[in-house]
């Protein structure tokens, strides 16, 4: 592989929560820790020909001011798209679930729209990551330039905790069993099922530690650790991040089989797969909690299988350096 550090431009959706797309951000910062120079454009989702004109215009000053090697859309429907229009630079896509997974939560015209544009974005770019083998059987064109590369986690950032410190730190109750559910796309991740879940094991005074993408994300590793276990019961998933950061923090997880968890979490220890249902969920916590698991094996399976942040981050950088 090449030596030489590369300017790369990455163009990421915008929201104003400071958890939105963090993977992406986080990946930027693992990229610069290899010593590459990274800038970030920030596109606005919200469509109107005249905002998507405007954007346009300052992405291609951007370009010509940084003159950068690589442009790195973290993301696919109108964000890929819209970097896709740079046709002078060398363009990588990186596609994490909903943008080629079929989605139920958004009308369906912007469904089918969305799907289009990341047809359009795979077709335009040199090279394509998937952050799941599942994920990549869904690319519609393109397979023959495309890779498997789940987004990596810093685990001096993620790693055990005193739970009770950390359950102090968030001014929870101390006596409370709190399953940790990202709930940031309710419909999707299917909050419903876990809210039975909770009524299911009201007699081990469980509650839901529920977030909704309005927690910074410096706080995710004390609310992991405030935590016996992690709950997820998606429809569907690229390569939840919400898995691999509870691997890294030695926690329980029990899980629906979406996405990459039941290859990450093969051979950890009290990690469950389960069928999308209440009870059979309940009957896998429930054992969870009766036996009082402190630590899992899950941070040697994380490193073993290279999702530590800057193994990930080398693997990204060989795909730049690919023809």
């Amino acid at each position: 592989m090449e030596n030489r550090k590369l300017k790369i431009l990455h163009v990421i959706p915008f929201h104003p929560s400071p958890s939105s797309f963090i993977f992406a951000k986080r990946q930027v910062e693992d990229l610069s820790e290899l010593g590459h120079q990274n800038e970030l454009f920030f596109f606005n989702t919200s469509f109107s020909i005249i905002g998507f004109y405007k954007q346009l215009v300052q992405l291609k000053k951007m370009v010509k001011n940084i003159n950068p090697d690589i442009i790195h859309a973290h993301y696919g429907t109108i964000n890929a798209y819209f970097a896709s229009f740079i046709t002078n630079v060398p363009f990588v896509v990186s596609f994490h679930g909903s943008d080629l997974n079929f989605t139920k939560d958004v009308h369906w015209l912007r469904e089918k729209l969305g799907k289009r544009l990341s047809r359009s974005a795979a077709k335009s770019a040199r090279r394509i990551i998937c952050v799941s083998e599942l994920l990549q059987t869904k690319l519609p064109i393109g397979k023959e330039k495309s890779t498997v590369i789940s987004s990596g986690v810093n685990t001096k950032h993620f790693k055990k905790l005193n739970r009770k410190e950390c359950k102090s730190a968030l001014n929870l109750g101390e006596a409370k069993n709190y399953i940790f559910f990202n709930a940031n796309n309710p419909v999707v991740k299917r909050l419903d099922i876990a809210l039975e879940v909770v009524a299911l094991l009201k007699d081990l005074n469980v509650e839901l530690l529920s977030l909704k993408g309005n927690i910074e994300p410096t706080e995710i590793p004390v609310y992991l650790n405030a935590s016996v276990a992690v709950l997820l019961c998606s429809d569907s998933e690229g390569s939840p991040m919400v898995i691999k950061e509870a691997m890294a923090c030695g926690l329980p997880i029990v899980s629906t089989d979406v996405g990459d968890v039941k290859s990450r979490i093969a051979g950890v220890e009290h990690c469950y797969i389960v069928e999308q249902n209440a009870e059979a969920i309940a009957e896998k916590l429930r054992i969870i909690i009766d036996s009082d698991v402190d630590i899992t094996n899950g941070l040697t399976q994380l490193i073993s299988l290279e999702l530590d942040h800057l193994s990930v981050a080398k693997k990204v950088e060989a795909v730049y350096f690919q023809p």
